[in-house]
């Protein structure tokens, strides 16, 4: 397959290339940047800034694509444009969408958050607020596609190459002594490892699984429930703080549960690994 990745040169974008080509798809990347990829000849690669329609035009005339998967869509505007400049050259686009689509909630379904029935009354910059921004995305590829379309709803992607630090801020926390403050210790959360995301978008993409779909590892786990997996790994019991600061705040501070049912993408043929075994992979491998 002729396939387009934009924004595939970090994290699990950069699994997800190294999957498409160990299957010997035809891949080319899309970014503003040349970074090094460390994936030489192996891939295309075309240097553009996805958010200058009017070069994406200029650089994308003239191709056609069987699956395009769009890592860096953060609002209506940027969707909206990738209707237009897509229109007639895709088959199938893969929008990496977010859990933050959803409010609060335990088992949340995909239905929970319904696209095509979303009303607002401004577009907002996802700088200022994230999780409209991302609703606001699908509306507009519900509103403009052209061509059938996945909304890829990622929790809180965990893996040895996050960048955002976010898991490690935990393990740096107790080592340290250093407290920690939660907001509800018992509130259960979603996470996805890198690997699963790679192989979610993977597994969505050649089984042309469309629609929005929940991308977690299995089940929940309960805040509780980490750090005592951190400390046990440690060897150290964490120090809870009982008042928050900007420096001992967790990241992972929800005030209630908050975690996806994933029964979608199961019936879909892809059956992830519980949460809390990934979770321990990660402690053992990070401590």
């Amino acid at each position: 397959m002729k396939i387009l990745v934009i924004g595939g040169n970090l994290y699990f974008g950069k699994r997800l290339v190294e999957l498409l080509i160990k299957e010997n798809h035809e891949v080319t990347l899309l970014n503003r940047q040349s970074k090094p990829d460390g994936f030489g000849d192996k891939v295309n690669r075309i240097k553009c800034d996805r958010l200058d329609k009017k070069a994406m035009e200029e650089a994308l005339s003239n191709t056609d694509w069987d699956i395009v998967y769009d890592q860096v869509c953060y609002d209506y505007e940027t969707a909206e444009s990738a209707c237009e400049i897509f229109e007639g050259k895709v088959k199938h686009y893969i929008h990496t969408s977010s859990q933050s689509v959803y409010e609060a909630g335990s088992d949340i379904s995909e239905d929970t958050f319904n696209p095509s029935n979303h009303q607002f009354k401004e577009k907002v910059d996802w700088r200022k607020d994230y999780a409209e921004a991302k609703r606001q995305a699908e509306c507009a590829f519900e509103k403009y596609a052209g061509f059938s379309t996945t909304y890829v709803r990622f929790p809180i992607v965990i893996g040895p190459d996050d960048y955002t630090k976010r898991f490690q801020f935990h393990i740096d926390k107790i080592k340290s002594g250093n407290e920690v403050f939660f907001k509800n210790l018992d509130a259960k959360i979603s996470f996805i490892s890198s690997e699963d995301a790679a192989k979610s978008l993977y597994h969505l993409g050649i089984n042309k699984v469309t629609g929005p779909v929940n991308c977690c590892n299995s089940d929940s786990i309960a805040i509780k429930e980490f750090i005592q997996i951190l400390s046990s790994k440690i060897g150290k019991e964490i120090k809870i703080a009982k008042e928050s600061t900007d420096d001992n705040f967790s990241p992972y501070g929800i005030d209630q549960d908050w975690f996806m049912n994933n029964s979608k993408l199961q019936n879909s043929g892809l059956k992830l690994e519980n949460v809390k075994v990934k979770v321990e992979e990660l402690a053992d491998h990070l401590t």
